[in-house]
């Protein structure tokens, strides 16, 4: 750990669990501030804009700007963007990524006026939103998947993530995401790098979840940092870590910031 310079930190599981924030994670935070490591937060939350996560940072004592913060809501505004032009788009997504696709100039159709779908978690899913998904699977020219989540750490346990409508569309379309904008692809981690300004050999990428933040951090080249204070618990982490090995394991943050200080 002698040569990092960064970190990129994933958010629900390091630092908080939904809304409340988890005090050791905070405390490794402000720890790294402390220190002077660059930091950026990239979180898969398909939910938040990063206005929202901004102010749930400020709820917990963390002064986070926008520029720290790369979420999948608006890495899937910027990607389509990017690569397609502004869209009409119809999704299943919540308010926080509405903002950011409105924000980055697409408009939000119903779903047989959409040029795309755009998949994400919803808390307020129901039948009536997944048939106008299941149509809008079959008929849009581009798709795309916010994040590929399973699962995701509530504050009193797993719930249900982006995943579960992605494998209900397969299941009935046989259709695939165009592009999965978070973690792990690559998509969301070299924009992160970027913002770093280092190389990835520099930075240490810590989550929660294997099959996500481990393998999103192996992908790039960084070193990556189990914590066992969200999805993967002392309980599960061996069978969790049987594919693939994190180079650390710790309890939260703050021990593995203990450890490396």
């Amino acid at each position: 750990m002698e040569d990092i310079k960064a970190f990129i930190l994933d958010v629900d599981g390091v630092v908080c669990r939904g809304s409340k924030p988890i005090p050791e994670g905070v405390e490794g935070v402000k720890k790294l501030m402390e220190f002077g490591k660059k930091v950026v937060f990239v979180s898969n939350n398909s939910t938040r804009s990063r206005k929202m996560l901004v102010e749930r940072f400020r709820s917990f004592g963390l002064d986070v700007s926008e520029e720290m913060l790369i979420v999948a809501t608006h890495a899937t505004a910027t990607y389509i963007k990017r690569n397609y032009g502004e869209l009409n788009i119809f999704t299943t997504g919540e308010k926080g990524l509405i903002e950011e696709l409105e924000e980055m100039g697409h408009k939000i159709t119903d779903y047989d006026r959409a040029e795309c779908l755009v998949v994400a978690s919803n808390r307020k899913l129901n039948y009536d939103l997944m048939t106008k998904a299941l149509r809008c699977c079959m008929t849009a020219k581009k798709y795309v998947a916010t994040n590929p989540d399973r699962i995701f750490p509530g504050w009193d346990g797993p719930i249900p993530g982006t995943g579960m409508i992605i494998g209900a569309l397969y299941w009935m379309t046989g259709r695939m995401p165009d592009a999965v904008i978070g973690k792990p692809s690559e998509i969301i981690m070299r924009e992160a790098l970027d913002r770093l300004g280092c190389r990835a050999e520099e930075v240490v990428v810590v989550g929660d979840q294997v099959e996500v933040d481990i393998v999103a951090g192996k992908r790039v080249g960084c070193k990556t940092a189990l914590v066992l204070s969200g999805v993967t618990k002392k309980e599960n982490f061996k069978t969790a870590i049987k594919q693939v090995s994190p180079d650390f394991v710790f309890d939260n943050l703050s021990c593995l910031l203990d450890s490396y200080i």
